[in-house]
């Protein structure tokens, strides 16, 4: 009895046990179960092996527990049946949707066969076609009858719009010529030349203006100085604006897209100052319709090269000319005012009286607007008969083959210079004067200028062609001086020059001054000295952009005679520049015409 006691008290004991499992678990429970386990385990030696059956309920506990978890499955499970269903679903009434669109189709295709088959009937029955011309029948049908008209309003825009045909024709010829003038807007219309004595700015105040620097020759960046010829196209605008009329080398005011009056494209040719490369100034200046003079604001006025820059374009026939007083910030305001009335005075004794002087800082940018203000309204655009045979001034020539180029890819020579008379396009027939060993025929192959490849060129500003001539004949200005013409035209090379001529009188104020510091005296000779050529004396002659040297063989008051060391083109009438040897350097002394 005392057995069958225990065994129920430990029975009653384990099931409140086995319902905790079943029940849920709270955190406080989670430290009880320890201590009801270790009881257990204690009193399990001393019950009878009849405690087999809490095992049992055990089991059948955790077969509930797996009823539960499975529960959850069915529901998930009916889901994705019901998503696939809808997928199903979705796609039987894209198939419908197909099938309906192809139905119509179908029937949009027979209905306009079915029109077809109608318009074909009434055309055999009720009309006669001859060429694109209608008749009406005869018949009293009135539906034939309203038919026709409906055809008939249909077609006769068609022949209205084959009645407007021709002028749109018209209309494609003046789209072409716009496009022509389009083509030659890009083409400059004057060439200004740049000039003044050495390091008074000129190629900064060319950077200022048209935003690029014309020193690109590596010697040229070694000494800091012009040696070539540079080029620089840009194009002015004149602008309307809010405070009035403005002028730009921009179409926009402030930051701002403004109204553009008018504009015009522009060529600056960078002239070298240094003394040693006044040939090449002189040989530039034949190229110039107007010119802008640099004056540096803090060096006294004139300059030797001030002189003769000025004077070359006076024997070059340049009337127009803009004088700009440069560097103005290293000055006070009482110096810039002294120097701008010696500017003044200085351009009243060579005949230039009209010229405005114009303020300038072109390393910081200053007052560039005025400068082409000015330029604007005293240099106009010159006047060229471009129905003259082509005749074209050769200034500079080089070869754009790089190193290593195979031969079947190397380009032909580049000439580049500025017509002044006629024109010249793609695939002309030049010639080359005096030419390689003679006169020289010459194939052009393209036209450029700085805003891209052309068609056609005018006279006017500076282009640059491509022709079939081997490229290593224009290395280095070699062709330089040369004169492209149509065939035919240019008279023949010349050894000997017949000049009519007249002296420069020099002032050599500036050059006895610097004398007088370096010797140390303070006299100063002031007057002019006179210039004397003799017999025999080599002189260098300008005439357009070829430099050849001559020797005296006869001179008098008025003319002079010389034996050129090379062939030159001389024409009657054509101007010419003469320089001599003074103290080892080449000086401009006099200009002519040739006899």
């Amino acid at each position: 009895m005392v057995v069958k006691k225990v065994v129920k008290e430990k029975e009653t004991k384990k099931v409140p046990k086995e319902k905790s499992t079943l029940s849920k678990k709270p955190s406080t429970e989670k430290k009880v179960k320890p201590k009801k386990v270790k009881e257990a385990k204690e009193k399990k030696p001393q019950s009878s092996p009849k405690e087999t059956k809490p095992k049992k309920v055990k089991k059948e506990v955790t077969k509930k527990e797996i009823v539960k978890k499975e529960v959850p499955k069915k529901d998930i499970t009916k889901e994705i049946i019901q998503d696939i269903t809808k997928e199903i679903n979705l796609d039987k009434k894209k198939e419908e949707l197909k099938k309906d669109d192809s139905k119509k189709e179908e029937s949009k295709i027979e209905k306009s066969k079915r029109n077809d088959s109608r318009i074909e009937e009434f055309k055999k029955d009720d009309f006669k076609i001859d060429d694109s011309k209608m008749e009406e029948s005869k018949s009293d049908d009135s539906k034939i009858k309203e038919s026709k008209k409906e055809e008939f309003k249909i077609k006769e825009p068609k022949k209205e719009e084959l009645k407007k045909e021709e002028p749109l024709k018209v209309e494609d010829k003046k789209v072409e010529d716009k496009k022509s003038e389009e083509i030659i807007g890009k083409q400059s219309q004057i060439n200004i030349g740049m000039i003044g004595h050495v390091d008074h700015g000129k190629t900064s105040l060319t950077r200022a203006i048209s935003a690029k620097w014309c020193d690109t020759h590596s010697e040229e960046m070694k000494r800091g100085i012009s040696i070539r010829l540079g080029y620089a196209d840009v194009t002015f605008y004149k602008l309307d604006t809010s405070n009035g009329i403005v002028y730009s080398n921009k179409p926009e005011y402030q930051g701002q897209k403004a109204k553009v009056i008018s504009k015009r494209n522009v060529s600056f040719v960078d002239a070298p100052g240094h003394e040693t490369l006044m040939t090449t100034m002189l040989s530039g200046a034949a190229l110039m319709n107007g010119a802008v003079l640099v004056i540096a604001a803090n060096e006294m006025c004139p300059q030797p090269r001030t002189i003769e820059h000025l004077m070359a374009l006076k024997f070059a026939g340049v009337e127009h000319i803009v004088v700009a007083q440069n560097k103005v910030d290293l000055i006070t305001k009482e110096q810039a005012i002294e120097n701008y009335k010696s500017i003044r005075q200085f351009l009243d004794d060579y005949g230039y009286t009209k010229a405005p002087i114009i303020p300038t800082a072109a390393t910081f940018n200053v007052n560039i607007d005025s400068l082409i203000e000015a330029i604007e309204t005293n240099i106009p655009t010159p006047k060229f008969d471009e129905d003259k045979p082509l005749k074209m001034y050769i200034a500079r020539s080089f070869d754009i083959n790089k190193p290593g180029t195979p031969p079947k890819n190397l380009k032909g020579a580049i000439i580049g210079g500025s017509i002044t008379q006629g024109k010249i396009a793609i695939g002309d027939l030049i010639e080359l004067n005096p030419g390689l060993k003679g006169k020289t025929l010459i194939k052009v192959e393209s036209v450029s200028t700085s805003s891209g490849l052309v068609k056609e060129a005018h006279a006017g500003g500076l282009i640059a062609i491509g022709t079939d001539l081997d490229p290593s004949v224009a290395q280095n200005d070699q062709l330089r001086g040369q004169i492209a013409s149509k065939p035919g035209v240019i008279p023949l090379p010349v050894k000997e020059l017949k000049i009519n001529y007249n002296m420069f009188e020099r002032m050599l104020n500036q050059d006895s001054k610097q004398q007088s510091k370096n010797t140390g005296s303070s006299e100063v000779n002031d007057s002019t000295q006179k210039i004397v050529i003799k017999v025999t004396e080599p002189l260098v002659m300008t005439v357009g952009t070829n430099t050849v040297i001559g020797f005296v063989t006869k001179i008098d008051a008025k003319t002079i005679t010389l034996n050129l060391k090379n062939e030159a083109i001389a024409e009657k009438g054509e101007r010419v520049a003469i320089s001599k040897n003074i103290n080892g350097q080449w000086r401009l002394v006099a200009y002519g015409e040739i006899i």
